[in-house]
């Protein structure tokens, strides 16, 4: 399975947020709730089907009110990123950044 790897800064887990990834291709889009399993601070998901390394991602903050992944219940979320294809699989969010949050990818 490929997984990615979000890592929010201390903005982003204010508030009881919690978080998920909208993914998108040139043939479909959805959206995955994160978990962090293992509680290291670190979420994951498996790409979907349908899609690769290569394919677009945006994370968002979501609103903990809801369960309902969707534009409205989004408070913040990074600007439009491509997953990487050269086996960097984690997104951290640049401390201090809130919406159209930018970071850098790295290897987990």
């Amino acid at each position: 399975e490929n997984v990615i790897y979000f890592a929010p800064n201390a903005n982003w887990k204010a508030d009881g947020a919690r978080f998920a990834a909208y993914f998108f291709n040139a043939g479909s889009n959805v959206w995955v709730t994160l978990t962090d399993a293992d509680a290291d601070g670190i979420y994951e998901c498996g790409l979907p089907v349908g899609y690769e390394f290569g394919d677009g991602v945006i994370f968002c903050r979501m609103n903990p009110a809801t369960t309902a992944n969707s534009w409205d219940n989004k408070w913040d979320q990074t600007e439009d990123l491509n997953i990487p294809t050269d086996g960097k699989n984690m997104f951290t969010v640049k401390e201090g950044e809130w919406n159209a949050a930018t970071g850098t990818w790295s290897t987990k």
